[in-house]
């Protein structure tokens, strides 16, 4: 049987820039769409109402109504959603300090049922055999390629995060036995986006960890990581994110612990002569 979320990816691309943004609420906030009316929705995908009605005709509903009406029968069938229905609807009233632990929880949940242990071995594979690990994400999504270039250059030393700012210069050094690894969560960064369609042109493997399979990311990308990045505040959460990282970090570490042995001690070394840690109390008296 077809499902609501079946549509929505099979249809995206046909859909009009509006509807796409409205398809994409509602792919990522099943739950929350299933409690609430048209205009509601409109509101939260920054659409109008119009919009989300034109949505479910572009779907090949007779109405809203109907769309909502399968979007709620899609839930029930789920249930996983069923009991986080049962907890929106029940659940006293928390502080923003509970709300915003709670959300961070729920991300990297839903996080963990989405992703499949394949897809970590996977993208683990392809980073150990690349030549060279370029690493682009920038603005917020600094706070996870930042972490995960430092770690990966400590672990393996053939890494680079790519510098917003030289993005043309780095480019050209992309070859097609390269790994690009890129993060990509709304507002979709166009330059980010740029550097990965011309890795993919120059032969390299693009992975992507990105928000949904409706991401521009993920319809390029060779391989694809999701993360939830809901948030109680104005700005996305990261959380899940970095929860996927340290997972790669991990396999990393458990597939190649003599040549990640090595790299780390090395390294260590290099600590010791650059005397790079702080030392509390000075050893002379």
């Amino acid at each position: 049987m077809t499902t609501i979320k079946d549509k929505i990816q099979e249809q995206f691309e046909t859909l009009s820039s509006g509807q796409k943004r409205a398809a994409h609420y509602i792919q990522q906030h099943m739950q929350e769409v299933a409690l609430q009316p048209a205009h509601k929705t409109a509101t939260k995908a920054s659409v109008s109402e119009a919009t989300v009605h034109r949505l479910a005709q572009a779907l090949s509903y007779p109405s809203f109504s109907a769309m909502h009406q399968d979007i709620q029968r899609y839930i029930l069938r789920d249930q996983r959603a069923v009991k986080n229905l049962e907890h929106l609807t029940s659940r006293q009233e928390e502080s923003w300090l509970e709300k915003h632990f709670t959300q961070e929880m729920d991300n990297i949940r839903e996080t963990m049922l989405q992703t499949d242990k394949m897809q970590i071995q996977e993208t683990v594979r392809e980073l150990l055999k690349a030549d060279r690990i370029w690493v682009a994400g920038w603005r917020m999504g600094l706070s996870v390629t930042s972490f995960l270039s430092f770690v990966l250059k400590y672990m393996l030393g053939n890494c680079e995060l790519i510098p917003q700012g030289s993005v043309a210069e780095y480019s050209a050094y992309i070859r097609p036995n390269d790994v690009l690894f890129v993060c990509g969560f709304p507002r979709y960064c166009s330059r980010t986006l740029k550097v990965s369609k011309l890795a993919k042109e120059q032969g390299a493997t693009v992975i992507a960890l990105t928000d949904s399979n409706l991401s521009p990311f993920a319809k390029l990308a060779d391989l694809t990581l999701l993360a939830q990045s809901k948030s109680k505040g104005f700005l996305d959460s990261y959380t899940a994110s970095l929860s996927v990282v340290n997972a790669i970090i991990n396999e990393i570490s458990y597939l190649e612990k003599e040549r990640v042995k090595v790299n780390i001690e090395r390294m260590e070394l290099m600590f010791e002569q650059f005397q790079d840690s702080f030392e509390w109390m000075s050893r002379t008296k």
